[in-house]
């Protein structure tokens, strides 16, 4: 890998992003929650168009407060979760959802077999995501579903991010990389090198891949407030509320990836 900067790699080849930061838990950023349950059923209708979710077994990795594992509960899957911040674990079981605690994989302790794994936003901030994908295939059942949700570096924000920083302006490049925050992303995949990956150290075989909206105008303010406040959040509020309305016709920043359990090796 190449260096970018002092805590970020890029592979010229693949273009895979990869960056020293502390890997951790956090308890997530304000302003996502109409976005994220919006995705989260746009998400499962996709799951569903190739089979019924009545009473699939779905594990989701990094659960945080509950909200997909709500969704799923309502279509009649039985859910589980696994999330290593307590506070979110609390919230999640006082809400009657069924989460473990910890890390994955070396937390979890139902080793399923799962016809459905997600990860929402989770996969990115992983140490080691070969190692994660390769428990994934042993923990899916026979024809069972991985579901990876994660950010695009073929998205327009990450590119006119990287441009600014190119020219001086970290602040939004740091941002979308959470750098300073307590679960900062340890990778950045775009749907090629993501495929890669997978097809590389398994035997899933991906089913569908489709893209995600990265941002809403609700929530939005208080999303950029919790990273930049003052002048400058005012400014970047300004800015991205303006690309909003372009950026359904651009490059998305979201990538949604659907793989199926195959032949074992």
């Amino acid at each position: 890998m190449q260096s970018q900067r002092d805590w970020l790699f890029r592979c010229p080849k693949c273009n895979l992003y990869h960056s020293t930061l502390m890997p951790g838990s956090g308890t997530g950023i304000e302003g996502l929650e109409d976005l994220r349950r919006a995705n989260f059923e746009l998400m499962l209708d996709r799951v569903e168009q190739g089979r019924s979710l009545s009473g699939l077994r779905l594990l989701e990795i990094g659960s945080a407060k509950g909200w997909f594992l709500e969704a799923a509960t309502r279509r009649g899957m039985v859910a589980q979760g696994l999330e290593p911040e307590e506070a979110n674990v609390r919230i999640a079981r006082t809400n009657g959802l069924s989460v473990e605690s910890g890390f994955f994989p070396a937390d979890l302790q139902d080793h399923g077999p799962y016809d459905v794994i997600a990860f929402n936003d989770v996969f990115e901030h992983l140490p080691s995501t070969v190692s994660a994908i390769k428990r994934v295939e042993e923990l899916l059942a026979a024809d069972g579903t991985v579901v990876i949700n994660l950010p695009s570096s073929e998205g327009m924000l990450f590119r006119i991010a990287t441009v600014l920083a190119a020219i001086g302006f970290a602040s939004p490049f740091e941002r979308l990389w959470q750098k300073g925050f307590p679960s900062p992303h340890i990778w950045y995949f775009s749907p090629k090198n993501l495929l890669l990956l997978v097809s590389s150290h398994t035997d899933l075989t991906l089913t569908d891949a489709f893209p995600l909206p990265s941002v809403t105008r609700s929530g939005l303010y208080d999303r950029i407030h919790s990273s930049h406040a003052g002048p400058l959040g005012k400014l970047l509020f300004a800015g991205v509320w303006l690309l909003s309305f372009a950026l359904p016709l651009l490059p998305a920043d979201v990538h949604v990836a659907m793989f199926k359990k195959g032949p074992q090796r």
